[in-house]
């Protein structure tokens, strides 16, 4: 073979070489093109990527899902639990109270106590006097219950559900604090018409109308047009009432009827 043979041969060795190795790597380069990466923390969300928009709508959606969860928890954790407690064992004394269970409108005040005092750290600011006067009805409240004075620890129980109810205020409940005065109001009635009280019984009347007239709207606006009509009657029968014995006989139907007002908000 002369050296021109040779020449040729390897020129054409090298040129398939050469050939072979750029349709290999061209190949090569081809079989990655497909692969995505797709980042670890949707791993758990099932994705197929196709375009670079469908990436952007998937994580917009996400993202509004995530902003749709904070805004149904908005109302549901502000209220601090302490704070509720206390109302709660504020309106389970003025039950005990009334019905002249002390043992256990007892076990409750100590309950109270401690919720007061769990308090104190989650409320700031100028609720602090707020504060102050919570602590000294529930020191009034400890010595009408000690001394079983029935009338009185309904009172200062009931106060204290009063004064919890204003410091809710700020929290923003979820159920308005108005329906919360109105429930207030319904163990007025129940206290003062056993007293004989009429001139703070009309007083009573006057500030439950006010208090109806300001959530009487919310109401509507949930659907509550039943409860609404009932609510509207019993306050007429309530400012309408004479004597003690007539506000008596609605303190009842009034504190029922509450108990709807709060299902419309839950």
């Amino acid at each position: 073979m002369n050296n021109s043979t040779k020449i040729i041969l390897v020129g054409s060795l090298l040129s398939t070489l050469g050939i072979g190795g750029l349709a290999k790597a061209i190949s090569t380069n081809q079989s990655q093109l497909p692969v995505v990466i797709i980042p670890q923390h949707h791993s758990s969300t099932q994705m197929t990527i196709s375009k670079d928009k469908d990436v952007k709508i998937d994580e917009n959606r996400e993202q509004s899902d995530a902003t749709n969860d904070d805004d149904t928890e908005v109302n549901d954790d502000k209220v601090p639990s302490s704070l509720g407690q206390v109302g709660e064992y504020g309106e389970s004394i003025y039950d005990m109270a009334k019905a002249n269970d002390w043992t256990k409108a007892t076990a409750n005040l100590t309950l109270l106590e401690n919720a007061a005092k769990s308090l104190h750290t989650e409320i700031k600011g100028d609720n602090k006097t707020q504060l102050v006067q919570l602590d000294s009805k529930i020191a009034a409240l400890k010595g009408t219950v000690t001394a079983k004075n029935r009338i009185s620890a309904m009172r200062d129980a009931n106060q204290v559900t009063l004064i919890a109810a204003n410091i809710t205020k700020e929290f923003e409940p979820k159920v308005p604090i108005e329906i919360t005065l109105l429930d207030y109001y319904g163990r007025e009635l129940e206290i003062w018409s056993a007293t004989g009280n009429t001139s703070q019984l009309r007083t009573t009347a006057s500030q439950m109308r006010r208090t109806w007239n300001a959530v009487r709207l919310s109401i509507l606006a949930r659907g509550g047009t039943a409860q609404v009509q009932k609510f509207d009657g019993l306050v007429a029968s309530v400012e309408a009432a004479k004597s003690s014995k007539d506000y008596g006989r609605l303190a009842t139907p009034v504190l029922d009827e509450v108990d709807n007002l709060e299902k419309v908000f839950k």
